[in-house]
């Protein structure tokens, strides 16, 4: 029954191809389930403002009135597809956390992504007494979207008792790589109602970016195929275009930081063993532990 409503919600991996994967029986309970597979992943990304900046409008004869600019970020969302590749080499002892390999595996993906923010502008003129004689109001939104393509390199640390065969059940995938991301469609560069009176200068991020990204999440092994693994997805710095340490996009007169949650869910593929429809059980019972999570 949990098979089934899972793979209900996950019907989307479906349209690719993947047949469903049936748990070890008497009749197939040697088939072996090799070291790489397919990955989905979904969910949604949500642009972090910078701080609302205010100042002073001034001339050559003294103050004139004040401004507050206050950007906003909006939600958009993003899919990915693509491959993973868990190593058959042994690695490194990692004795503190009872694991043998620094790095896990590797995935790739490429995919679309959609980033979206409002910016709000409010200027006030006053007199030489101070008083507000004009204001003006306005307001802008952009929705960029983005093809992308992604590299990481995936470490796991195992926690709890439970396990499917002899893999642990559940553990912490944490991973660092890169994304390539290319603005297809850009978001709006005016403000609406032709609003003009900017009191800052307006900046745009160019269309290609190249980034250095991090997640974080909990995955979770379904079966000896399946695995799901909620987390999140963060830039770290952005090598093009260099904006500091740091991976925050320019629009309008703002910076905002993209971040994304996401469900990504990983299939291992199968096969057969070489040496008949049973194989060799002693083989057989390696190729189980998936040589990961010992």
């Amino acid at each position: 029954m949990k098979n089934s409503i899972f793979l209900a919600l996950l019907f989307p991996t479906l349209l690719f191809g993947q047949g469903a994967f049936k748990k070890g029986t008497k009749g197939n309970d040697y088939i072996i389930v090799t070291n790489d597979g397919i990955h989905f992943a979904i969910g949604p990304t949500y642009m972090i403002p910078s701080k609302p900046i205010s100042g002073i409008l001034t001339d050559n004869v003294g103050a004139r009135g004040n401004y507050e600019i206050t950007p906003k970020g909006q939600f958009g969302f993003f899919a990915e597809l693509g491959l993973a590749h868990f190593p058959k080499w042994k690695g490194i002892p990692i004795k503190p956390l009872k694991k043998s390999r620094i790095m896990d595996y590797v995935d790739w993906g490429v995919g679309f992504r959609q980033l979206s923010g409002t910016e709000t502008t409010h200027v006030d003129i006053k007199n030489a007494l101070g008083d507000i004689v004009q204001s003006y109001h306005g307001e802008g939104s952009f929705k960029n979207n983005y093809v992308f393509a992604r590299v990481s390199a995936h470490t796991l640390i195992y926690y709890g008792k439970k396990k499917i065969d002899k893999a642990r059940k559940h553990f912490i995938d944490q991973s660092l790589g890169f994304n390539f991301d290319y603005n297809f469609m850009q978001g709006n560069k005016v403000y609406d109602a032709n609003f003009s009176n900017h009191p800052q200068e307006l900046k745009f991020q160019k269309p290609f970016v190249a980034q250095v990204h991090y997640s974080l999440g909990i995955g979770i092994r379904l079966n000896r195929a399946w695995m799901i693994v909620p987390g999140v997805h963060v830039p770290i710095v952005s090598a093009y275009e260099w904006n500091g340490f740091n991976a925050k996009a320019n629009w309008f007169a703002s910076q905002y930081w993209p971040i994304q949650a996401q469900i990504k869910v990983i299939k291992l593929f199968e096969r057969p063993p070489k040496c008949g429809v049973y194989g060799d059980p002693k083989d057989a019972e390696l190729d189980k532990q998936f040589r990961m999570g010992n």
